[in-house]
């Protein structure tokens, strides 16, 4: 299995599952993917070095409306996670209409992504499902630091292959 260390440069939320795209920064090519190939296996001739990652529309607000996925050649692999079912993941745009996010928010660092809300805090505020909630209760709260796992823009991950999975947890 090729294992590749990434950053997280954009997400994908369905249900329980989490599917983050990793990216890489090097001296030479800054966030672009130089191995990037088009769908007919071809390095396009418009691949140039960049200094940060982006997708359409990553400075507008609603991001869940307006912005696109991260663009495939910033992409080194992804990694996606499947959550036990009672837990909880809360991304920005969860229990609102319109979320006052745009992806470029993501990037500063100053809101997580994703938040996975684990055991007993998951059961006990299982009816709680917006992030406004989640993320003023982890900034002045008291809680079990093993209960609540926040992903940033940037922080590592590992990848495997496109779609390798990792069960978090099962309960039977």
């Amino acid at each position: 299995m090729k294992h590749i260390i990434g950053k997280i440069i954009d997400f994908e939320v369905k249900g329980n599952a989490v599917r983050f795209y990793l990216g890489n920064k090097t001296d030479e090519w800054g966030w672009t993917n130089k191995n990037y190939k088009d769908c007919n296996g071809n390095t396009p001739d418009w691949l140039k070095p960049s200094d940060t990652y982006y997708g359409d529309d990553w400075d507008d607000v609603p991001y869940e409306h307006n912005a696109s996925t991260v663009y495939d050649e910033f992409i080194y692999g992804t990694r996606t996670y499947y959550y036990d079912m009672n837990w909880i993941i809360i991304e920005p745009c969860s229990g609102e209409i319109n979320s006052p996010y745009c992806k470029n928010d993501f990037k500063s660092r100053n809101i997580p992504c994703v938040i996975v809300i684990k055991g007993e805090l998951a059961d006990r505020y299982s009816y709680k499902d917006k992030f406004s909630f989640w993320w003023n209760f982890i900034k002045n709260s008291d809680y079990d630091k093993q209960e609540v796992e926040c992903f940033y823009f940037e922080d590592y991950l590992m990848s495997g292959e496109t779609l390798e999975t990792e069960i978090s947890s099962i309960t039977l």
